[in-house]
């Protein structure tokens, strides 16, 4: 049976994680999963390590899916080069470029999650961004 809920929508997330090259926490722009259209293109695999060894039942790495800067057709990447990933800063340009690129960004159900402080994770250093979904239709009138 097939499911009547769509599952095309993607959400972004503002999230720390330790890159172990630099040894520093980078605060990276993550998605939930890998969208239909361009934007896949830029989505990237990364292995991050846990965050605390005070986190019961973490597991000691995970693989995230971070919006890189640079193609990378979903394949993993490393953090040697901190220009790879989005940061902070960064949220206007990705906006500019998903409504660009076809994409709908779901502004009623952001704003209803920031408002209401709804929670789309466990983990609390992760913070919700928005969410959106590609409109194919929307990406050749561009």
């Amino acid at each position: 049976m097939e499911s009547p809920f769509d599952n095309n929508v993607c959400s972004l997330y503002l999230e720390p994680v330790l890159n172990n090259y630099y040894k520093t926490y980078q605060n990276i722009i993550t998605a939930s999963n890998i969208p239909p259209g361009p934007l896949a293109n830029l989505i990237a695999r990364v292995n991050t390590p846990r965050l605390s060894t005070f986190v019961p039942n973490e597991s000691t790495t995970t693989c995230t899916l971070v919006v890189s800067r640079y193609p990378c057709n979903g394949h993993s990447v490393s953090g040697k080069n901190q220009n790879q990933f989005m940061y902070v800063e960064d949220v206007p340009d990705v906006i500019g470029y998903l409504e660009k690129n076809g994409y709908v960004i779901m502004y009623n159900i952001t704003d209803m999650a920031h408002k209401g402080r709804i929670e789309y994770t466990n983990q609390p250093s992760k913070r919700f961004l928005f969410s959106f979904y590609y409109n194919s239709t929307n990406a050749s009138l561009t």
